[in-house]
């Protein structure tokens, strides 16, 4: 009769306890991509692509999204879910839900896109020093560029 008993509560336990034992929460790396020609874009969701080319589809409107320390002082900024963009290299806590979805907790920026980075650049202006040079005296109206042809 014990062994009944103990045989039924192990069982009713077992199946209390799986369903939430079939959440997982996990850590994983790797590069934003473009969504897969066969997916819409949805805003909120992200692709990232591991080392091994494994694509998964992340959750990521609720996620606290921080830069890592190789991330350039000047380069960082508050930002949201509209900062994650393709090329991107991250690394991202999330909990799987009942339905196999990963739900970014949080996310670390480790290198920026080369478009991120580009912008970035371009954002900034570029001193002119044409008249200071022209005050210099050293430009004259004679130059080695051909004025209408632009050859040298």
């Amino acid at each position: 009769m014990r062994l009944l008993c103990w045989a039924l509560g192990l069982a009713f336990g077992l199946l209390v306890g799986l369903p939430t034992a079939s959440a997982v929460d996990g850590t994983f790396r790797g590069k934003v991509t473009d969504p897969p020609a066969n997916e819409p874009s949805v805003k909120g969701w992200i692709f990232v692509e591991g080392r091994n080319h494994m694509l998964r589809r992340v959750e990521v409107t609720h996620a606290d999204i921080v830069f890592g320390e190789e991330v350039p002082a000047s380069e960082r900024r508050k930002c949201n879910a509209d900062c994650l963009s393709a090329g991107q290299e991250v690394q991202i806590t999330a909990h799987q839900d009942e339905k196999g979805e990963w739900r970014a907790q949080r996310i670390e920026i480790l290198k920026l896109s080369p478009k991120t980075a580009e912008t970035q650049l371009k954002a900034r202006s570029l001193p002119n020093f044409t008249g200071l040079y022209r005050s210099l005296g050293n430009v004259s109206d004679e130059s080695c560029i051909a004025p209408l042809t632009g050859e040298i």
